[in-house]
């Protein structure tokens, strides 16, 4: 090869090492997902996200009608559950589940209930409903628009209608699963299998 042709060459070659350098990147990345997947026991209830988003910062209020935000949620494993207190069977019967779940866990594992509801759920109201299920429940809730951010953050759709005539309110019935870092681990979806989510979560906690 002479001269010449060296020199047309050379402009190619930073092009065939970038594309070698992103594929190697790539194909790290999957490698890496795959060993951190491999790593996790193996579970059947709980729907995992190794990588889960970390929460934004939300301004709610607890029970107490005390401020209730990230920091609240950081250093602990938690259960989020939303819902209202008029729900007449989904609620109660999966706040009765969560109780069953958090005993059985036997670890440090709080479980929350928030109000999508705050137009009718005062604190006083979500104090007595949590309560009835376990004095270590914590309800919140909070204004409209900072339930909306908490909700968009981990994928938890739920709708309020007062037309006048109607008052409605649907919301997701799944369980979300905050790890330490304030950041969604998991869900776990209706129906809840008690045992094997109690299972799930010693080997994940």
């Amino acid at each position: 090869m002479n001269d010449a042709n060296k020199k047309r060459m050379n402009p190619w070659i930073p092009v065939v090492v970038a594309v070698a350098v992103a594929a190697g990147t790539w194909f790290g990345l999957q490698n890496a997902a795959k060993r951190e997947m491999a790593n996790l026991p193996q579970i059947s209830a709980v729907t995992v996200l190794p990588s889960g988003p970390a929460l934004p910062e939300f301004q709610l209020f607890d029970h107490h009608g005390k401020p209730f935000g990230r920091a609240n949620l950081e250093n602990r494993w938690s259960l989020v559950f939303f819902g209202f207190t008029n729900c007449g069977h989904v609620c109660p019967m999966t706040m009765a589940e969560m109780g069953m779940i958090r005993d059985g866990v036997d670890k440090s594992l709080n479980v929350v209930f928030l109000s999508v509801d705050p137009g009718r759920d005062t604190p006083a109201i979500i104090h007595e409903y949590v309560r009835s299920f376990s004095e270590d429940f914590i309800g919140i809730t909070g204004a409209p628009e900072e339930i909306d951010n908490f909700a968009k953050a981990l994928g938890a759709p739920y709708f309020v209608t007062d037309d006048g005539d109607s008052y409605t309110v649907d919301h997701s019935s799944t369980l979300f699963l905050i790890d330490p870092t304030a950041s969604l681990a998991g869900v776990i979806s209706q129906p809840l299998e008690i045992d094997a989510i109690i299972k799930d979560l010693r080997d994940l906690l």
